[in-house]
């Protein structure tokens, strides 16, 4: 009968999928999937920064038609150039940019690394809820097995004269109760495996057996990614003031131009040989005066970065007292385990002595449905309580910037 009813717990889905496989299959839906092209996005755009920067080379030619002929302007002329152009300094602007794009793909690096962590942290959420609810409809099952059973009983008695009518009453009012208990928790189930369909992208059926391995240690300083991928961000904002004020600067630029040329003069004695030139030019520009919008460039893109800093600054905060309250929460979680116990044997022999006596008729049904609600509550509590522990082990593992998955068991 135990075996029947445990695989009437578990419905049949399209995909079978324990704590592990759960967590790869969240990883490829498409919350996390943005992540990665953001990262990828970064590290493009990092390219593009520093080509952009190596020497270019263009081409280009032209032809030209003048209407009245000199020794200047012939009357044809066809022209074809190669320019190789490098930018020697540009106020800091280069280096700048680079430590910006630097830090942006560190930030979605980081970044990409808290959305897998904090999606692994809701699908355990999820995982072990499910187990703790499963865990309450076998107690409950269980419970309503032993109603049924105390039901039949009462009816034999109650035909023959041994048992109110009453009291059997209770037993059914008692047992259909327990059938609303049980659709409530059938209801908490399936919604808690649409929630885990939408995050894992696909149909799954929960496999209870998972643990997740931790070691308790002495952590000071544990760093999240998102504070990770924050002060990243920060870094990026600080190098993009730089960038703003190198405009205060000159820019200084070589470029080594290659041209070849045809002259068709109608007039033969402005004909010439030459059909090549090669330039080298060393230019610089320096912007000395722009009505102060260089400088307000700065002021705005400075006082963004002390905005992001404050952020930061208050995020950490933040963090810390997130990691303490975590290890309190587990702590309190190990606490509850060895209460949880301490309930279940006590309930179990607290409801075989309550049987006896009921059965004996000292005591009423009220006093021994009282017991065996509290015998089959402290199961489900107990195994609620070992679940606990469990992700409160993933969030502390979250709070201190590891990654969860890898310690799944």
């Amino acid at each position: 009968m135990q075996k029947l009813t445990l695989l009437c717990l578990f419905p049949l889905f399209a995909f079978a999928g324990n704590l592990p496989e759960l967590l790869s299959l969240a990883e490829a839906n498409k919350h996390v999937e943005a992540s990665r092209y953001e990262l990828e996005a970064a590290k493009e755009k990092e390219y593009a920064t520093k080509s952009g920067y190596l020497p270019s080379l263009s081409f280009g030619a032209n032809q030209t038609y003048n209407q009245e002929e000199s020794m200047l302007y012939p009357e044809k002329s066809r022209t074809g150039s190669a320019i190789v152009s490098f930018t020697i300094y540009d106020g800091g602007k280069r280096e700048a940019l680079f430590d910006q794009q630097q830090a942006l793909v560190k930030s979605a690096t980081f970044s990409l690394a808290s959305v897998q962590n904090n999606t692994s942290l809701n699908v355990i959420y999820y995982y072990y809820n499910y187990i703790s609810t499963l865990a309450s409809k076998e107690a409950t099952l269980q419970k309503m097995e032993q109603l049924e059973a105390e039901r039949y009983r009462l009816e034999k008695f109650l035909s023959v004269g041994s048992a109110t009518a009453d009291e059997l009453q209770k037993i059914i009012s008692t047992i259909e109760q327990t059938k609303v208990d049980l659709l409530t928790l059938d209801n908490t189930l399936n919604n808690i495996s649409n929630t885990l369909e939408y995050m894992t992208g696909k149909e799954v059926r929960v496999e209870p057996g998972s643990t997740i391995a931790f070691q308790e240690s002495k952590v000071n300083d544990a760093t999240r990614f998102d504070i990770l991928a924050l002060e990243q961000s920060v870094q990026s904002a600080k190098a993009e003031a730089e960038a703003a004020k190198s405009p205060h600067l000159p820019t200084i630029k070589i470029e080594d131009t290659y041209s070849r040329f045809k002259y068709d003069y109608a007039n033969p004695a402005w004909e010439t040989d030459a059909d090549h030139q090669n330039t080298v030019q060393l230019s610089m520009q320096w912007k000395i005066f722009d009505f102060g919008s260089t400088s307000a460039s700065y002021q705005a893109a400075q006082k963004m970065y002390l905005s992001k800093n404050s952020d930061l600054a208050y995020e950490k905060d933040k963090a810390r007292a997130s990691f303490k309250s975590a290890q309190n929460s587990y702590t309190t979680a190990l606490a509850k385990i060895e209460a949880a116990k301490a309930r279940l044997s006590a309930s179990e022999m607290t409801y075989e002595l309550v049987k006896k006596k009921f059965q004996q008729g000292i005591v009423n049904n009220v006093t021994y449905l009282d017991a065996l609600s509290d015998k089959f509550n402290a199961r489900s509590q107990l195994q609620t309580a070992l679940n606990e522990v469990e992700y409160q082990k993933a969030v502390l593992l979250y709070e201190m910037g590891k990654e969860i998955k890898g310690a799944i068991q």
